[in-house]
Protein backbone atom coordinates (compact mmCIF):
# COMPACT_ATOMS: atom_id res chain seq x y z
CA UNK A 1 0.00 0.00 0.00
CA UNK A 2 1.23 3.43 -0.92
CA UNK A 3 2.21 5.60 2.04
CA UNK A 4 1.05 9.18 2.68
CA UNK A 5 4.57 10.44 2.07
CA UNK A 6 4.71 8.75 -1.31
CA UNK A 7 1.27 10.08 -2.20
CA UNK A 8 2.27 13.65 -1.22
CA UNK A 9 5.43 13.36 -3.32
CA UNK A 10 3.36 12.08 -6.23
CA UNK A 11 0.86 14.93 -5.71
CA UNK A 12 3.65 17.54 -5.77
CA UNK A 13 5.14 15.99 -8.91
CA UNK A 14 1.72 16.08 -10.60
CA UNK A 15 1.18 19.70 -9.51
CA UNK A 16 4.54 20.66 -11.00
CA UNK A 17 3.66 18.90 -14.24
CA UNK A 18 0.22 20.57 -14.29
CA UNK A 19 1.86 23.99 -13.87
CA UNK A 20 4.27 23.20 -16.69
CA UNK A 21 1.44 21.92 -18.92
CA UNK A 22 -0.63 25.06 -18.23
CA UNK A 23 2.29 27.31 -19.19
CA UNK A 24 2.77 25.27 -22.38
CA UNK A 25 -0.96 25.46 -23.04
CA UNK A 26 -0.97 29.25 -22.66
CA UNK A 27 1.96 29.59 -25.07
CA UNK A 28 0.30 27.30 -27.60
CA UNK A 29 -2.95 29.24 -27.27
CA UNK A 30 -1.13 32.52 -27.99
CA UNK A 31 0.59 31.02 -31.02
CA UNK A 32 -2.67 29.48 -32.22
CA UNK A 33 -4.61 32.75 -31.89
CA UNK A 34 -1.77 34.68 -33.55
CA UNK A 35 -1.89 32.34 -36.57
CA UNK A 36 -5.68 32.56 -36.67
CA UNK A 37 -5.51 36.36 -36.61
CA UNK A 38 -2.86 36.35 -39.34
CA UNK A 39 -5.05 34.08 -41.47
CA UNK A 40 -8.09 36.34 -40.95
CA UNK A 41 -6.06 39.39 -41.97
CA UNK A 42 -4.88 37.60 -45.12
CA UNK A 43 -8.45 36.52 -45.90
CA UNK A 44 -9.70 40.09 -45.49
CA UNK A 45 -6.97 41.45 -47.77
CA UNK A 46 -7.84 38.80 -50.37
CA UNK A 47 -11.53 39.78 -50.21
CA UNK A 48 -10.61 43.46 -50.55
CA UNK A 49 -8.31 42.71 -53.50
CA UNK A 50 -11.00 40.60 -55.20
CA UNK A 51 -13.50 43.46 -54.82
CA UNK A 52 -10.95 45.88 -56.26
CA UNK A 53 -10.41 43.57 -59.24
CA UNK A 54 -14.18 43.43 -59.79
CA UNK A 55 -14.39 47.23 -59.69
CA UNK A 56 -11.42 47.63 -62.05
CA UNK A 57 -12.83 45.03 -64.45
CA UNK A 58 -16.17 46.87 -64.50
CA UNK A 59 -14.36 50.16 -65.27
CA UNK A 60 -12.14 48.46 -67.87
CA UNK A 61 -15.14 46.80 -69.57
CA UNK A 62 -16.95 50.14 -69.63
CA UNK A 63 -13.91 51.80 -71.23
CA UNK A 64 -13.60 48.93 -73.71
CA UNK A 65 -17.24 49.41 -74.71
CA UNK A 66 -16.68 53.16 -75.10
CA UNK A 67 -13.58 52.52 -77.26
CA UNK A 68 -15.61 50.10 -79.38
CA UNK A 69 -18.35 52.70 -79.88
CA UNK A 70 -15.81 55.45 -80.64
CA UNK A 71 -14.04 53.25 -83.20
CA UNK A 72 -17.39 52.57 -84.87
CA UNK A 73 -18.12 56.31 -84.89
CA UNK A 74 -14.66 57.11 -86.28
CA UNK A 75 -15.06 54.40 -88.90
CA UNK A 76 -18.41 55.78 -90.02
CA UNK A 77 -16.98 59.32 -90.19
CA UNK A 78 -13.95 58.17 -92.21
CA UNK A 79 -16.27 56.17 -94.43
CA UNK A 80 -18.34 59.30 -95.12
CA UNK A 81 -15.27 61.55 -95.51
CA UNK A 82 -13.99 59.55 -98.49
CA UNK A 83 -16.90 60.38 -100.84
CA UNK A 84 -16.89 63.96 -99.53
CA UNK A 85 -13.22 64.35 -100.49
CA UNK A 86 -14.01 62.80 -103.85
CA UNK A 87 -16.88 65.30 -104.34
CA UNK A 88 -14.57 68.13 -103.30
CA UNK A 89 -11.99 67.06 -105.88
CA UNK A 90 -14.62 66.89 -108.58
CA UNK A 91 -16.00 70.35 -107.69
CA UNK A 92 -12.54 71.90 -107.80
CA UNK A 93 -11.85 70.23 -111.13
CA UNK A 94 -15.16 71.53 -112.48
CA UNK A 95 -14.30 75.00 -111.22
CA UNK A 96 -10.93 74.90 -112.98
CA UNK A 97 -12.59 73.76 -116.20
CA UNK A 98 -15.18 76.54 -115.80
CA UNK A 99 -12.46 79.14 -115.30
CA UNK A 100 -10.67 77.97 -118.44
CA UNK A 101 -13.80 77.81 -120.60
CA UNK A 102 -15.27 81.15 -119.48
CA UNK A 103 -11.96 82.99 -119.19
CA UNK A 104 -13.14 84.60 -115.96
CA UNK A 105 -10.53 86.64 -114.13
CA UNK A 106 -12.70 88.49 -111.60
CA UNK A 107 -15.50 87.70 -109.22
CA UNK A 108 -19.15 88.60 -109.81
CA UNK A 109 -19.15 91.50 -107.26
CA UNK A 110 -16.11 93.08 -108.90
CA UNK A 111 -17.67 92.79 -112.36
CA UNK A 112 -20.87 94.34 -111.00
CA UNK A 113 -18.85 97.28 -109.68
CA UNK A 114 -17.35 97.81 -113.18
CA UNK A 115 -20.82 97.76 -114.76
CA UNK A 116 -22.23 100.24 -112.24
CA UNK A 117 -19.22 102.52 -112.75
CA UNK A 118 -19.67 102.54 -116.55
CA UNK A 119 -23.42 103.08 -116.31
CA UNK A 120 -22.88 105.98 -113.92
CA UNK A 121 -20.39 107.50 -116.40
CA UNK A 122 -22.89 107.30 -119.26
CA UNK A 123 -25.61 108.91 -117.15
CA UNK A 124 -23.55 111.72 -115.68
CA UNK A 125 -20.94 112.64 -118.26
CA UNK A 126 -21.28 114.31 -121.64
CA UNK A 127 -19.80 111.78 -124.01
CA UNK A 128 -20.01 111.32 -127.78
CA UNK A 129 -22.35 108.87 -129.37
CA UNK A 130 -19.47 106.64 -130.50
CA UNK A 131 -18.04 106.65 -127.01
CA UNK A 132 -21.42 105.81 -125.49
CA UNK A 133 -21.82 103.00 -128.00
CA UNK A 134 -18.40 101.66 -127.06
CA UNK A 135 -19.26 101.80 -123.33
CA UNK A 136 -22.58 100.07 -123.87
CA UNK A 137 -20.79 97.30 -125.76
CA UNK A 138 -18.39 97.00 -122.84
CA UNK A 139 -21.28 96.87 -120.38
CA UNK A 140 -22.91 94.10 -122.41
CA UNK A 141 -19.70 92.08 -122.36
CA UNK A 142 -19.36 92.62 -118.63
CA UNK A 143 -22.95 91.52 -117.99
CA UNK A 144 -22.31 88.36 -119.96
CA UNK A 145 -19.16 87.88 -117.94
CA UNK A 146 -21.19 88.50 -114.76
CA UNK A 147 -23.64 85.78 -115.74
CA UNK A 148 -20.76 83.40 -116.28
CA UNK A 149 -19.18 84.49 -112.98
CA UNK A 150 -22.41 83.55 -111.15
CA UNK A 151 -21.78 79.95 -112.19
CA UNK A 152 -18.33 80.29 -110.64
CA UNK A 153 -19.82 81.74 -107.44
CA UNK A 154 -22.17 78.77 -107.19
CA UNK A 155 -19.26 76.42 -107.71
CA UNK A 156 -17.25 78.22 -104.98
CA UNK A 157 -20.26 78.04 -102.68
CA UNK A 158 -20.56 74.28 -103.18
CA UNK A 159 -16.78 73.88 -102.66
CA UNK A 160 -16.93 75.88 -99.40
CA UNK A 161 -19.92 73.88 -98.19
CA UNK A 162 -18.34 70.51 -98.92
CA UNK A 163 -14.99 71.74 -97.55
CA UNK A 164 -16.66 72.89 -94.29
CA UNK A 165 -18.45 69.56 -93.95
CA UNK A 166 -15.18 67.70 -94.57
CA UNK A 167 -13.30 69.81 -92.01
CA UNK A 168 -16.06 69.25 -89.44
CA UNK A 169 -16.05 65.48 -90.05
CA UNK A 170 -12.23 65.38 -89.92
CA UNK A 171 -12.32 67.27 -86.61
CA UNK A 172 -14.89 64.81 -85.21
CA UNK A 173 -12.78 61.86 -86.43
CA UNK A 174 -9.64 63.32 -84.81
CA UNK A 175 -11.51 63.96 -81.54
CA UNK A 176 -12.84 60.39 -81.58
CA UNK A 177 -9.31 59.09 -82.28
CA UNK A 178 -7.94 61.15 -79.38
CA UNK A 179 -10.62 59.81 -77.04
CA UNK A 180 -9.90 56.27 -78.26
CA UNK A 181 -6.22 56.69 -77.36
CA UNK A 182 -7.02 58.20 -73.93
CA UNK A 183 -9.60 55.56 -73.00
CA UNK A 184 -7.43 52.74 -74.36
CA UNK A 185 -4.57 54.04 -72.18
CA UNK A 186 -6.87 54.17 -69.12
CA UNK A 187 -8.07 50.64 -69.90
CA UNK A 188 -4.47 49.43 -70.16
CA UNK A 189 -3.60 51.01 -66.80
CA UNK A 190 -6.57 49.22 -65.21
CA UNK A 191 -5.60 45.94 -66.89
CA UNK A 192 -2.03 46.18 -65.58
CA UNK A 193 -3.35 46.98 -62.09
CA UNK A 194 -5.64 43.91 -62.29
CA UNK A 195 -2.61 41.73 -63.16
CA UNK A 196 -0.62 43.28 -60.30
CA UNK A 197 -3.45 42.72 -57.80
CA UNK A 198 -3.95 39.14 -59.06
CA UNK A 199 -0.28 38.42 -58.37
CA UNK A 200 -0.70 39.92 -54.90
CA UNK A 201 -3.76 37.72 -54.30
CA UNK A 202 -1.73 34.61 -55.21
CA UNK A 203 0.91 35.71 -52.73
CA UNK A 204 -1.69 36.37 -50.01
CA UNK A 205 -3.29 32.95 -50.63
CA UNK A 206 0.07 31.27 -49.94
CA UNK A 207 0.37 33.27 -46.70
CA UNK A 208 -3.23 32.42 -45.80
CA UNK A 209 -2.59 28.70 -46.34
CA UNK A 210 0.65 28.84 -44.31
CA UNK A 211 -1.12 30.64 -41.45
CA UNK A 212 -3.96 28.11 -41.51
CA UNK A 213 -1.49 25.19 -41.51
CA UNK A 214 0.36 26.67 -38.53
CA UNK A 215 -2.97 27.33 -36.80
CA UNK A 216 -4.02 23.69 -37.35
CA UNK A 217 -0.67 22.42 -36.04
CA UNK A 218 -0.82 24.59 -32.92
CA UNK A 219 -4.46 23.65 -32.38
CA UNK A 220 -3.55 19.95 -32.58
CA UNK A 221 -0.68 20.44 -30.09
CA UNK A 222 -2.97 22.52 -27.88
CA UNK A 223 -5.58 19.72 -27.80
CA UNK A 224 -2.88 17.11 -27.07
CA UNK A 225 -1.45 19.14 -24.16
CA UNK A 226 -4.97 19.89 -22.94
CA UNK A 227 -5.70 16.15 -22.82
CA UNK A 228 -2.45 15.61 -20.92
CA UNK A 229 -3.50 18.32 -18.48
CA UNK A 230 -6.91 16.68 -17.99
CA UNK A 231 -5.21 13.34 -17.31
CA UNK A 232 -2.85 14.95 -14.78
CA UNK A 233 -5.75 16.70 -13.04
CA UNK A 234 -7.50 13.32 -12.83
CA UNK A 235 -4.31 11.83 -11.32
CA UNK A 236 -4.20 14.67 -8.79
CA UNK A 237 -7.84 14.07 -7.95
CA UNK A 238 -7.17 10.33 -7.45
CA UNK A 239 -4.13 11.00 -5.26
CA UNK A 240 -6.12 13.49 -3.18
CA UNK A 241 -8.88 10.92 -2.74
CA UNK A 242 -6.30 8.40 -1.50
CA UNK A 243 -4.78 10.99 0.85
CA UNK A 244 -8.22 11.95 2.12
CA UNK A 245 -8.99 8.27 2.74
CA UNK A 246 -5.72 7.76 4.62
CA UNK A 247 -6.25 10.95 6.64
CA UNK A 248 -9.79 9.87 7.43
CA UNK A 249 -8.63 6.44 8.54
CA UNK A 250 -5.91 8.03 10.71
CA UNK A 251 -8.40 10.40 12.31
CA UNK A 252 -10.89 7.58 12.82
CA UNK A 253 -8.20 5.38 14.40
CA UNK A 254 -7.12 8.23 16.67
CA UNK A 255 -10.72 8.92 17.61
CA UNK A 256 -11.30 5.27 18.43
CA UNK A 257 -8.10 5.14 20.46
CA UNK A 258 -9.18 8.23 22.37
CA UNK A 259 -12.64 6.76 22.89
CA UNK A 260 -11.07 3.53 24.17
CA UNK A 261 -8.68 5.44 26.43
CA UNK A 262 -11.45 7.59 27.84
CA UNK A 263 -13.62 4.54 28.29
CA UNK A 264 -10.92 2.89 30.35
CA UNK A 265 -10.52 6.09 32.34
CA UNK A 266 -14.23 6.23 32.93
CA UNK A 267 -14.19 2.71 34.28
CA UNK A 268 -11.27 3.60 36.54
CA UNK A 269 -13.12 6.66 37.85
CA UNK A 270 -16.25 4.59 38.49
CA UNK A 271 -14.15 2.14 40.47
CA UNK A 272 -12.77 4.99 42.57
CA UNK A 273 -16.29 6.23 43.21
CA UNK A 274 -17.36 2.79 44.27
CA UNK A 275 -14.41 2.60 46.60
CA UNK A 276 -15.16 6.14 47.79
CA UNK A 277 -11.70 7.28 46.88
CA UNK A 278 -10.84 10.91 46.29
CA UNK A 279 -11.16 12.00 42.62
CA UNK A 280 -8.38 13.97 40.93
CA UNK A 281 -8.84 16.87 38.53
CA UNK A 282 -8.14 14.51 35.64
CA UNK A 283 -10.84 12.15 36.99
CA UNK A 284 -13.35 15.02 37.08
CA UNK A 285 -12.53 15.95 33.48
CA UNK A 286 -13.16 12.37 32.37
CA UNK A 287 -16.37 12.35 34.33
CA UNK A 288 -17.46 15.60 32.65
CA UNK A 289 -16.49 14.25 29.18
CA UNK A 290 -19.08 11.48 29.47
CA UNK A 291 -21.80 13.77 30.85
CA UNK A 292 -21.54 12.80 34.44
CA UNK A 293 -21.85 15.05 37.47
Amino acid sequence: MTSSKELVEELNRNKAEVSKLRNTLNELDKEKESCFKSREESSKKIRDYIQKIKDNKAKRDSLTQEVKELKLKRGNINKNITPKLSDLGKLRKEKDELLRSLNIRESSPRIKQHIEKLEFKIETEAISFDKEKELMKKIKELKKMQDNASFLDEANKKIRQVSDETRKMTKEANEAHKLIQEKAKQSQVLHEEILKISAEIDKMKVEEEESFKKFSDFKKKFNEVNEQLKDKLKDISMVRLQLDKINFEKKEKKRQEQESFLKSKEEAVNEKIKRREKLTTEDLLVFQKFGRE
